[in-house]
């Protein structure tokens, strides 16, 4: 029998408000609430309706926290097989009428007690607390329903955001602080029974809108309640998060009138530098310091160029080759605050300045120390980007002919062996490798055989990733010539295979995925040449079944080319 009491007293408090906008907040109230065993929910409701008798009878009413129920309802799956249960159903239809009629009465009450003209302490106001005895006498059998109903009309009064600052407030006074806990708990579960996100709360709180006292706002540990409603692991990680968004604001301002305060009491780039103690950091933590970009604006502000001064700090405690590491290790820093292209820049002018050749700058990073190590030098790309600048015609021969002073041919072929081992230096090494092939005289015969090219199957030989190397070579010899002949790859592989047969050999291949691409270039020059000797693909056709009628490789080249011709 008590089980079915407390059933009852559910869908009571389910239906009270159930034709008005409290209904759902009511609803997604309880339902928040817990999910305790019947037992002891059953107990809370023996508890609380003896206490609430014995204090309307002696006149004490206007206790809000007695109006308050603890108990622990059951989740929203058990609510609803509650509202099926039939003989309910029929009790919930007659009690539906008086409940609807009491929700009319409580507002029309609010608006002629004008409850909302109060604002600011209305909660110790006395049109306030006649509302809330009204309430409380009309709700007596379900103050969860009424303190439900109270939140919707003082919401859709105040607004969410309104509202919110007068619980803040409330919070804070003698004799309102539960009242007021209470009050917001509905309003967090209101929120999140809407799905409303931390950032929607946290625009709606409209907190976003004076970030520069966000950590004075009242409303900020309401938001935080919120944060805890949804389950955040740490809060104050959440707050953290919005404080760098509004410290960046904060920031700003401050810089701003720190430089122009600086500006105005003349001070030097100098006094600037030791006024934010920057003098004290040492290499790449000079360069994390977030004073750093204060102190290159205010150089910038006074006329001046503050990466090039920058460089000339750092060159009073650091070597070039010193700097030039410590510039390596900042470009892969992501902590660091400036960009540091443009210091390696300003080095690089610096060193133009001074019409330093490839050679003297070679030496001055001490690469000519580095030996076998060569390419495994961090500050390699220092030089190498320096050369670049020095705008030569050609800068692997530049870099190839400061390199031979220190290494013999022998040394340097297997160090861009070597190198060709790593993804980060192949490419450098391919180049210089085939400059010093160049400068030795060697044809592109001489390579083919070097590569051993010339000892692999035909129909395995694009195969091997050793011919795009070879390719590379022919390419670069016939681009030094006066007139490049823009077929000079296929020509030089004609030299060793009939075309037909070629043109077999690059259909059937299967290269690798890093040469398939410069396959397929070979293929489609292949192709463009037949097409300006003005070769068809019935010709192509034919010439394959007069020289080869059996070959099964024939269809496969005559649909190649006939895709590529139209």
């Amino acid at each position: 029998m008590r089980f079915y009491c407390f059933i009852l007293l559910l869908v009571l408090s389910l239906l009270s408000c159930n034709n008005a906008n409290p209904a759902a907040i009511t609803s997604s109230y309880i339902k928040a609430k817990s999910e305790a065993s019947n037992h002891v929910a059953n107990a809370h409701v023996r508890r609380h309706f003896s206490t609430h008798e014995r204090f309307v009878e002696e006149g004490n009413e206007d206790s809000f926290e007695e109006r308050t129920i603890n108990m622990k309802l059951p989740d929203a799956a058990k609510l609803q097989s509650l509202i099926n249960f039939q003989p309910l159903k029929k009790l919930a239809a007659n009690i539906q009428k008086s409940t609807s009629d009491n929700q009319k009465a409580t507002k029309e009450l609010f608006e002629s007690l004008d409850v909302g003209v109060v604002g600011s302490g209305i909660f110790q106001s006395t049109p306030y607390q006649t509302w809330a005895k009204f309430v409380t006498k009309v709700y007596k059998k379900n103050p969860e329903a009424g303190q439900a109903a109270m939140f919707s009309i003082l919401r859709d009064h105040y607004g969410d955001e309104p509202l919110a600052k007068l619980l803040a407030e409330a919070r804070r006074g003698w004799g309102t602080a539960t009242e007021a806990k209470q009050f917001e708990s509905i309003q967090l579960d209101n929120w999140l029974a809407h799905e409303k996100t931390s950032d929607e709360v946290f625009s709606l709180l409209k907190l976003n809108v004076d970030e520069d006292d966000l950590l004075k706002n009242p409303l900020l540990s309401t938001w935080m309640s919120y944060e805890k409603k949804l389950g955040t692991e740490n809060p104050n990680h959440a707050l953290l998060l919005k404080l760098r968004e509004s410290t960046q604001v904060i920031a700003t301002h401050v810089e701003r009138a720190q430089l122009e305060s600086w500006l105005n009491g003349k001070k030097t780039t100098e006094d600037v530098f030791k006024l934010l103690r920057l003098n004290t950091d040492t290499g790449v933590d000079l360069l994390k310091n977030p004073a750093l970009k204060i102190w290159m604006k205010y150089v910038a502000t006074s006329g001046q160029n503050a990466y090039q001064l920058l460089l000339l700090k750092l060159r009073t405690k650091y070597s070039d080759e010193q700097l030039a590491k410590i510039l390596d290790v900042a470009a892969r820093d992501s902590n660091v605050r400036i960009e540091v292209w443009k210091l390696e820049g300003a080095q690089h002018n610096d060193w133009l300045g001074g019409r330093a050749s490839a050679d003297s700058i070679f030496k001055l990073l001490k690469l000519n120390k580095e030996g076998e190590e060569l390419f495994k030098s961090p500050i390699l790309d220092t030089w190498v980007n320096y050369v670049a600048k020095l705008g030569k015609k050609s800068m692997d021969e530049t870099m190839y002919s400061v390199m031979k002073k220190y290494y013999s041919d022998e040394k340097l072929e297997e160090m861009f062996a070597k190198a060709k081992n790593s993804i980060f230096t192949r490419k450098l090494a391919s180049d210089l490798e085939q400059e010093m092939w160049r400068s030795q005289g060697k044809t592109a015969d001489d390579i083919f055989k070097f590569l051993n090219l010339d000892k692999k199957d035909a129909y395995k030989l694009f195969d091997d990733p050793k011919i795009v190397t070879w390719a590379t070579y022919v390419n670069r010899l016939n681009s030094l010539k006066k007139i490049p002949d823009d077929f000079a790859l296929i020509s030089e592989l004609e030299k060793r295979f009939d075309d037909l047969d070629l043109a077999r050999m690059l259909v059937y291949a299967h290269p690798p995925r890093e040469t398939k691409s410069a396959i397929t270039i070979m293929q489609e020059l292949q192709f463009k040449k037949w097409r300006a000797k003005g070769w068809t693909p019935t010709q192509v056709e034919s010439s394959l079944e007069k020289q080869s009628p059996d070959n099964v490789l024939n269809w496969s080249v005559r649909q190649a080319y006939k895709m590529f011709s139209e």
